[in-house]
């Protein structure tokens, strides 16, 4: 029998170079990557947190004001992140919140607890997890719904980002593959970009054994066959074996050229002959794909992106 730590050392990479030296080619990508230490430490306070979001553009940083055009003044001590104010004494506007039309408008919980919540969902964490991680010995402990929320906010921003950002080469699927196909509801958050997304049906396609994801918005916020199978044409191939709950815009789907399966989600998840959807419905519950290195630093671009300040 071969020692396991036999095995491990000649897994692990030679080192290279004439000093012998052996290297560890993960370190410095370890110390690159975000961990509850570092969150604690570095978003700890409110300070720490105005100061990192507007170092990463999550905050405007100055505004004009749109009477006068002239600079506002940024007065901190009012509101989450503060407001700017025109000089003028007559204007018009007065005062605005430095949070309008951002990640952090209207925002009932503290920055630290955004800050951190957000770092849960990057970590795939689910609302148990979450609310345990938080939890102090002293103060309230977040409640699953507002965690619920967060989460959401989170998922629907990174579909958002990918819907206006997707670069699909090719279709998914193939004849003996398996493809499921389910749609979801944005909720009604308000974002700077891709506002026709509010409120509005998304579909979404995966194919079994791939993480290459696709998204569309249904046209004119409809599920009928006329709107669903022209998108399920344009990103699945012929001959695929389709899942897809028992909704009667996909009972078409024979007639171009498809392997229909379905399952009752009224009567159960996983039919008989084993169709299901549980995949791509678990696209909608967390993050779309599989927990990445750099999953909190892509969460931020992707809010950076479509919260775009102005």
């Amino acid at each position: 029998m071969t020692d396991l730590g036999e095995e491990f050392a000649a897994a692990m990479p030679r080192p290279t170079g004439s000093s012998g030296r052996r290297l560890n080619p993960y370190t410095d990508e370890l110390r690159s990557m975000w961990n509850w230490r570092k969150i604690f430490s570095k978003l700890g306070t409110h300070d720490q947190c105005v100061q990192f979001a507007e170092e990463r553009g999550l905050i405007p940083v100055q505004k004009i004001c749109t009477y006068h055009r002239k600079t506002m003044i940024l007065t901190k001590e009012s509101g989450q992140v503060g407001k700017f104010r025109c000089r003028k004494y007559n204007c018009r506007t007065k005062t605005v919140s430095r949070a309008a039309g951002t990640w952090f408008e209207n925002a009932h919980l503290s920055l630290t607890l955004i800050f951190q919540i957000m770092y849960a969902f990057s970590e795939g964490l689910s609302y148990h997890q979450t609310r345990k991680e938080l939890a102090s010995d002293v103060g309230l402990v977040v409640s699953d719904r507002t965690v619920a929320n967060w989460f959401t906010y989170c998922w629907e921003t990174i579909v958002l980002y990918d819907l206006e950002n997707q670069r699909a080469q090719g279709k998914i699927g193939g004849p003996n593959k398996i493809v499921q196909i389910n749609e979801t509801k944005f909720g009604k958050r308000k974002y700077n970009r891709g506002g026709h997304i509010e409120g509005h049906w998304v579909i979404g396609m995966i194919e079994d054994g791939n993480d290459d994801l696709r998204l569309e918005v249904c046209p004119d916020n409809e599920r009928s066959a006329d709107i669903l199978v022209p998108l399920i044409t344009k990103h699945v191939q012929e001959g695929s074996i389709i899942h897809t709950d028992n909704w009667r815009a996909y009972l078409s789907l024979p007639e171009h050229g498809y392997i229909h399966k379905k399952v009752d989600h009224s009567d159960q998840f996983v039919a008989p002959d084993g169709t299901h959807t549980q995949r791509i419905k678990s696209q909608w519950r967390g993050p779309r794909r599989p927990r990445q290195r750099h999953a909190y630093e892509e969460l931020i671009r992707a809010i950076k992106y479509v919260y775009k300040i102005e």
